[in-house]
């Protein structure tokens, strides 16, 4: 049975939440030292909150999925995994924007926003310290109602994508920022300016919630960065019904070695080889020991790289029927992937590294792509938004027997044609 949605609850605990500030400017004198404490704080509950949304969120950006090298692999990952009920599936492709929300977005927002609160040169006393507390679990638990109600219980991660759950501390850091700056010309230390800090962040709050519930209103940051109603909502890929007539799955030790090479490939055709140029600097002008720290970096963003091209690729097994041919993740038990005979403009066969230590090739079937000429310089409206998140050429690595899946596909003449000529 369906539980019926609770509409106010979310922003009935945010205004709770800032409702405590208010009491405590007007009722109980707290300091601009102690608001500005509290606005840490709430980052940090925003941003904490947004990274536990982001593993949830059920649609794809709508950028360019799978074009970033370290991560981009499995960023194009399809299908969910089911954890922990009641709560939704987890989707492997949002977990490298959580990497990067974790590791430098939340990071460098904290870091400025406690620089501003130093560079106010606020007097934290006991008193002050027990102000911040309150006014930051006041926050932090208006935050997580709000999530754990509209986000979770009603289904709002259905309507977003890890990148539209980004947006949220973005528009925060900005309009408390802009609060801050605004105040920062009048004595803050006046209970008038103070409250209105207060009241104008009620009001962003307010206004915020309002606009992430009412598709029909779009300001500048959806215009310029995106929103949830820009997003795609992924399709499930068709697979027919019929069992295939020729299943293909590189061995395990192929699948491991090209993750391997691709990891090693990585470090030697990217930004990264300059770390080998410091290292071998190092050893030459320095002590040894201190080669190993750039020699460490290497090896970890290898394995990012292999890592995340095993996870697209080590876990498919390619199934043709007749004059289809589907990716299928046998991991996530989701189709990945699908092309069928009339797609295929042109075939082509290749053979890296791997191939040839293994007798294999890699075999690509090319299709009709678009010439990506047209630049906008803000975010389409919904309505117009590209909603084919289909991939473009379909490519099939380390296979023994090229012309077999050529021919399973029913494009023997295309691939005689192609290839054979070659």
């Amino acid at each position: 049975m369906r539980i019926p949605p609770l509409p106010y609850a979310g922003p009935l605990a945010v205004i709770a939440s800032n409702a405590v500030l208010l009491v405590g400017v007007f009722a109980l004198g707290w300091t601009a030292s102690a608001l500005l404490g509290v606005f840490v704080l709430e980052l940090a509950a925003v941003l904490f909150w947004t990274a536990v949304k982001i593993p949830f969120a059920a649609k794809r950006p709508n950028n360019a999925m799978g074009a970033h090298r370290l991560l981009g692999p499995v960023q194009a990952k399809r299908g969910g995994i089911g954890l922990l009920r009641p709560l939704p599936d987890v989707y492997l492709r949002n977990l490298p924007t959580l990497a990067v929300t974790v590791v430098l977005l939340a990071p460098v927002e904290l870091g400025a926003a406690f620089l501003v609160f130093a560079l106010s040169e606020p007097v934290v006393t006991t008193e002050t310290t027990g102000q911040i507390l309150l006014g930051g679990v006041s926050v932090f638990v208006g935050r997580g109602v709000e999530t754990a109600t509209h986000y979770f219980r009603d289904g709002g991660y259905r309507d977003h994508s890890p990148r539209s759950v980004l947006l949220i501390p973005f528009k925060h850091v900005f309009a408390v920022g802009t609060l801050i700056f605004v105040a920062g010309s009048f004595d803050v230390t006046s209970t008038a300016v103070l409250a209105l800090i207060v009241g104008g962040k009620v009001i962003y709050d307010l206004r915020a919630i309002q606009v992430d519930r009412d598709d029909d209103k779009r300001g500048i940051f959806y215009r310029l960065y995106g929103s949830a109603e820009t997003e795609i909502t992924p399709v499930r890929i068709a697979e027919p019904d019929a069992e295939p007539i020729v299943r293909i799955r590189p061995t395990r030790l192929t699948r491991v070695a090209d993750a391997l090479y691709r990891g090693f490939t990585y470090t030697v055709t990217s930004g990264v080889l300059l770390l080998y140029v410091i290292g071998a600097l190092l050893a030459t002008f320095a002590p040894l020991r201190l080669a190993a720290y750039p020699l460490v970096v290497i090896l970890a963003l290898a394995a990012l790289r292999a890592g995340s091209w095993f996870l697209r690729y080590g876990t498919l097994e390619f199934r043709c029927y007749e004059h289809v041919l589907v990716a299928y993740d046998t991991w996530l038990d989701e189709p990945q992937q699908r092309i069928e005979r009339g797609d295929v403009t042109a075939v082509s066969v290749n053979t890296d590294l791997v191939d040839r230590a293994f007798g294999t090739a890699t075999v690509e079937f090319e299709r009709p792509t678009g010439d990506g000429s047209e630049i906008q310089l803000t975010v389409p409206d919904p309505e117009d938004v590209e909603r084919d998140d289909s991939e473009g050429s379909m490519t099939v690595p380390h296979v023994e027997n090229p012309s077999t899946v050529a021919d399973a596909l029913g494009v023997g003449w295309q691939y005689e044609r192609d290839v054979g000529a070659s």
